[in-house]
């Protein structure tokens, strides 16, 4: 770490700040899809359920779940559009978050902490490299384009909005990787020769669009990130789009964690 740039130093801090946040991805309990029939969720008093046709979410209320610190009343009810999640209510240090998948609306729980969290050790990475910064060629799509993935979990699937390309070379060989956007700007989720073993069966990583006039972007490897399904069992991650994968082992950025 004593040869990181400073600027990645200070990204290195910033990834880990976010990882062990209470109320993070170290600290989550379970996962539970809500059916239209209210039905009971271990470890959670009331009963959970959803509409037939999923526009909202509902909880009966039981003594100990609360909003806001106050305790909820009748039935309170929640909506929360596809792919987003939103903080519903709390029992003790259990919060409960609501999000859409695939168009289902499911709970999870968080947690103020956790033990994965208070042992938190950070995570592994390969030494710095300044050859994996590499500088790509962005060229947009003509037109939008959508494209369904997989996801870590079996029963879900989402849609990827792909707008461009970049392109690039390492050891000679043509890379290329279709750009999307989400929470941290531009990004790509792809492949290399070293998932399974050395690294996560695919990562993640972002960087600043080309300045005005240019169809240049700078992909540093380095900041090659873990979705947070490496983390933990309840993530709905989604998966590289077919195709992106590069085609010889970077390694450069996160290992595996567990």
């Amino acid at each position: 770490m004593d040869d990181w740039p400073d600027d990645f130093r200070a990204f290195r801090a910033e990834r880990e700040r976010e990882l062990t946040e209470p109320y993070g991805w170290l600290t989550l309990r379970g996962f539970h899809w809500l059916s239209d029939e209210p039905s009971a969720i271990p470890g959670l008093p009331g009963r959970w359920y959803a509409d037939a046709d999923q526009v909202a979410a509902h909880v009966e209320a039981a003594p100990g779940l609360t909003r806001g610190g106050a305790p909820i009343g009748g039935t309170h009810t929640l909506t929360v559009d596809e792919y987003a999640r939103v903080p519903w209510v709390d029992h003790g240090e259990v919060r409960v978050e609501l999000l859409r998948r695939g168009g289902r609306l499911a709970i999870r729980l968080r947690a103020a902490t956790s033990p994965e969290r208070d042992g938190f050790a950070g995570v592994p990475t390969y030494p710095y490299d300044p050859g994996w910064r590499l500088t790509a060629t962005y060229t947009p799509y003509a037109g939008p384009r959508e494209v369904e993935v997989e996801t870590i979990r079996p029963d879900v699937h989402q849609v990827i909005r792909p707008f461009g390309d970049v392109t690039f070379a390492v050891a000679g060989e043509e890379q290329r990787l279709a750009v999307n956007k989400g929470k941290y700007g531009w990004g790509v989720e792809f492949r290399d020769p070293t998932n399974g073993a050395e690294t996560e069966t695919w990562r993640q990583l972002h960087f600043e669009p080309p300045a005005p006039g240019s169809d240049r972007v700078v992909l540093d490897f380095n900041r090659a990130l873990n979705m947070w399904c490496a983390f933990t069992d309840f993530a709905t991650c989604p998966a590289p789009v077919p195709g992106n994968a590069v085609t010889v082992p970077v390694r450069a950025g996160e290992l595996r964690w567990r």
